[in-house]
């Protein structure tokens, strides 16, 4: 999960002033959260609450984003989804965006199977973002990061994306030649796949992320939360450097998160070593 915050955080400064390159520094006095981090812990704080559930995950995912999201306005958010946080009765909205594939990677640390991180990134992706490829990113991102964490090779990885989810025919050098800015989930959730793909770390899967030159902060978001995954955890002066620049109950809720769901073997190693 810190994965997803920290490509948020370097990702940042190039939202709206994009790179085509990797040699960039990853922290600045311009990094910080943004709406892809606070949606993110909506996400992790909502399966803490429904710890207890079989039934009701989309009202506590639905209640958690309100919360938090209303606790950090205008950091990013979408017109569409600012009015759906500040409407208690708001459906949702046919979004065909990225929000909720970057949002998601807490379900793929929460679950115990495969079709359960589907399940879940469905039912976190539906109260409002209802658009079959919005579904199908945020369940794409999901698999991906549940893949890596349980040890799957990049070959079948890439292979399991390409049969149910996306081609993956370019190279992270073909995406960059002409990509621009793309919210939208079909036009950004595989570029993502493909800059986690091509990674030889957990940085240089930001790296590739933010280089791309488009929504740099939800690229380097979702890349990041597979590489953590994939790698089997994150460059601790990286995640020292990350925490530096969040408030309080985002660190807290994040602690709470690892300390529910600490079942998974490579997030309880991890836990331990820092320990």
């Amino acid at each position: 999960m810190y994965g997803a915050i920290i490509g948020d955080i370097i990702g940042s400064p190039y939202e709206w002033h994009p790179i085509k390159t990797k040699e960039f520094p990853l922290f600045s006095p311009a990094s910080r959260f943004t709406d892809d981090t606070v949606a993110t812990v909506a996400i992790s704080a909502a399966l803490v609450v429904a710890l207890d559930r079989t039934w009701g995950y989309t009202q506590v995912f639905a209640d958690e984003l309100r919360k938090w999201c209303r606790l950090y306005p205008g950091i990013g958010y979408g017109r569409y989804f600012e009015n759906w946080v500040h409407h208690d009765d708001a459906e949702p909205y046919g979004s065909y965006g990225n929000g909720a594939a970057m949002r998601v990677s807490p379900v793929a640390w929460a679950a115990e199977s495969l079709q359960q991180a589907q399940y879940l990134a469905e039912l976190s992706a539906v109260v409002t973002h209802d658009q079959i490829d919005a579904v199908k990113g945020a369940v794409a991102v999901a698999s991906v990061i549940y893949l890596g964490r349980i040890g799957q090779s990049k070959e079948d990885i890439r292979a399991y994306v390409q049969r149910y989810f996306y081609p993956l025919q370019q190279t992270v050098a073909d995406i960059r030649r002409d990509y621009r800015f793309d919210s939208s989930s079909q036009g950004s959730v595989p570029q993502a796949i493909t800059a986690f793909l091509e990674s030889s770390n957990f940085e240089d899967a930001l790296r590739n992320a933010v280089s791309l030159g488009g929504d740099s902060d939800t690229l380097a978001a979702m890349a990041g939360s597979m590489a953590e995954g994939f790698y089997g955890g994150i460059p601790i002066a990286l995640q020292h450097e990350a925490v530096s620049r969040l408030p309080e109950d985002i660190k807290e809720a994040v602690s709470a998160f690892r300390r529910h769901f600490t079942c998974c073997p490579c997030l309880r190693y991890r836990l331990e070593r820092e320990n």
